[in-house]
């Protein structure tokens, strides 16, 4: 979620979030070189969302997508997490992916 609500900053306050940020590694996958962190925000503003394997907790892939509100503004961002026992992290983007668009179509009006 963090990373679809860093998608969602200007240009230039992300920079600026950056610039206060220490990136702290979670487990041997987590990004945290800022170039690499810039390319992955990238990446899930243009995807309009965000799929991490295994950066935040070993055996926990994340998939999230930004909530918006009526105006388009990015508000919240709703995800989904399950173990790679439970399902590959390209089945959990395939199967889970337009359940959560869908959620967050529906949700919209509401925020």
């Amino acid at each position: 979620t963090g990373r679809v609500l860093l998608a969602a900053l200007p240009s230039a306050e992300f920079t600026q979030w950056l610039k206060g940020c220490t990136l702290q590694r979670l487990t041997p996958h987590t990004v945290t070189q800022v170039g690499a962190l810039r390319k992955v925000v990238a990446q899930a503003r243009r995807d309009d969302f965000c799929l991490a394997v295994e950066e935040h907790e070993l055996g926990v892939h994340a998939l999230a997508v930004p909530l918006r509100n009526l105006q388009g503004q990015t508000v919240a961002a709703l995800n989904v997490v399950a173990s790679p026992q439970q399902m590959q992290a390209q089945t959990l983007q395939r199967d889970m992916l337009p359940l959560l668009q869908e959620a967050a179509r529906e949700l919209r009006g509401l925020l």
